[in-house]
């Protein structure tokens, strides 16, 4: 039996409450199970991290990032770096809170 790739499923959020869950359930319910997910939530205020306290399993590695820049976009990409850095997968997926 061949050993499936590992995949890192990178998700950027913030404020994205409304959104993240079925964002997540999305990757979760793929055929394919060798993946993990990183999300690196930049600050989240409308209840976005009282979602992802409830969905942690152990496929699932949240990072608690505070906002370190004024613009939404390089908060983001510092957010992509953070959960870069924490990957282990060969093949990387980049996803946003709600896609």
């Amino acid at each position: 039996m061949k050993k499936e790739t590992k995949i890192s499923i990178l998700i950027s959020t913030f404020n994205k409450k409304k959104f993240i869950r079925k964002t997540i359930n999305s990757c979760i319910s793929q055929n394919y199970k060798n993946f993990e997910i990183i999300i690196g939530d930049t600050g989240s205020t409308d209840g976005t991290v009282d979602i992802l306290k409830k969905i942690i399993n152990k496929k699932i590695e949240i990072l608690y990032l505070k906002r370190k820049f004024k613009t939404s976009p390089l908060n983001q990409i510092y957010s992509i770096k953070s959960c870069l850095k924490k990957s282990k997968g060969k093949i990387i997926c980049l996803l946003d809170g709600d896609d």
